[in-house]
């Protein structure tokens, strides 16, 4: 960290971006990588978890989150035997060549700009009825402070992130605590088994937070185990969070679960639970809308060279224009997007880590992922049964 043009040697450094940065506690990446998962898809699992039943949801949501864990400690090893900094599009051109840097940038960009347009509608309707008012207005002012945090890059991003963790998890146990004394019977036991593949997409697309893998390698570089741990913690986090969430609303709810989980829970609990439940919604999406702008970023910046300045421009004026433009959507969204687009990408990951195993070699400090290639095959069987059912379902 400099100080006066000094370097002090007693505060423990890494270089990021080309700047002498404070290196990243162990805490700090955990909050990295859970902000940047838990998102609009938790506020849409209730409701497709109710088409289900909590049952054979609850085994889905844990399933795929060991996967989605799995895929983010390929990705790290990834990131570690390549020993630069990229986001995936970087890491594709890398070991894919051209025609996968292409696939990957179409992919992780529709990924990362509709998620946005998402988070910018979602936060706008939960501040309004929290505060009243137009969405729309909420919307802009949203974003406005939000821009403002970007701005600043991650060294305030990171420090914002790990307090908004510590919120989400104290708001979500106290959801919990709160609906447990109307939990139902009838509404915890009963099963679809027809409408097993309904939450695939969304509960994917709530899982995705492959982005905050290279941030988080960003700053833990000369930390491996850290790295490591912070990935296996942060998938705990999201697997702990999402099933309490889902147990509070459809425990309640049933199958008269709203698209956006936290409006039926109000509907059925009262005005204090419309508080609490959109506060936790906009704790879940103000998170992750920092966390994905400034990978966005820094994908434009690592991957592209292209100067901050132009890269955030690129970043933040596209959703706007779209929000602006009249884009609307939730349930349909987080499916299509969670469902192809976060499914392609996932076999992309899958082709990079091929690759990358076969042409660099890791030292025997690093850690590499054991079983690899067997969980490569069962990631790629699930990808392909998930997104073939999602297309049926749509369309």
């Amino acid at each position: 960290m400099k100080h006066r043009g000094i370097i002090r040697k007693d505060i423990p450094l890494t270089k990021y971006f080309g700047v002498f940065r404070k290196k990243m506690s162990l805490w700090e990446a955990v909050a990295l990588i859970v902000s940047g998962t838990i998102g609009a898809g938790i506020l849409g699992m209730p409701y497709a978890i109710a088409q289900l039943g909590l049952v054979p949801g609850f085994f889905l949501i844990i399933f795929l989150g060991l996967l989605m864990m799995g895929l983010n400690l390929l990705l790290g090893d990834v990131a570690i035997r390549t020993g630069k900094r990229f986001q995936l599009v970087g890491f594709a051109k890398t070991y894919l060549g051209v025609w996968g840097e292409y696939a990957m940038m179409i992919m992780f960009y529709t990924i990362l700009f509709g998620a946005l347009v998402v988070y910018i509608i979602g936060v706008g309707s939960s501040l309004s009825a929290l505060f009243g008012g137009a969405a729309f207005v909420w919307s802009l002012v949203f974003y406005f402070f939000a821009s403002l945090c970007i701005m600043t890059g991650l060294r305030t991003v990171k420090v914002v992130e790990l307090i908004l963790m510590t919120c989400i998890l104290f708001v979500v146990v106290c959801i919990f605590l709160w609906a447990a004394p109307s939990f139902s019977v009838s509404n915890m036991l009963y099963v679809k088994i027809p409408a097993f593949f309904v939450p695939y997409g969304i509960i994917l697309f709530a899982f995705h937070g492959t982005n905050a893998v290279p941030e988080a390698y960003g700053l833990l570089k000369h930390a491996r185990k850290d790295f490591r741990r912070a990935i296996c913690y942060a998938a705990i986090i999201n697997c702990i969070v999402y099933c309490l969430f889902v147990f509070s609303v459809v425990g309640v709810t049933g199958t008269g679960t709203t698209e956006i989980a936290t409006v039926g829970l109000g509907d059925a609990l009262g005005r204090g639970m419309v508080v609490a439940g959109n506060i936790f919604a906009v704790l879940a999406m103000v998170t992750s809308f920092l966390l994905i702008a400034l990978s966005f970023r820094d994908s434009l910046c690592w991957d592209y060279k292209l100067p901050k300045i132009l890269a955030l421009v690129c970043v933040l004026v596209p959703p706007l224009v779209m929000f602006i433009s009249g884009v609307r959507g939730f349930i349909t969204v987080l499916s299509v997007v969670g469902g192809i687009a976060v499914s392609i990408e996932m076999l992309l990951i899958l082709l990079i880590y091929i690759r990358a195993r076969r042409q660099k070699q890791l030292k025997k400090e690093d850690f590499s992922v054991r079983y690899g290639y067997t969980l490569v095959l069962i990631l790629l069987f699930v990808l392909f049964v998930g997104a073939f059912q999602t297309i049926i379902d749509i369309f």
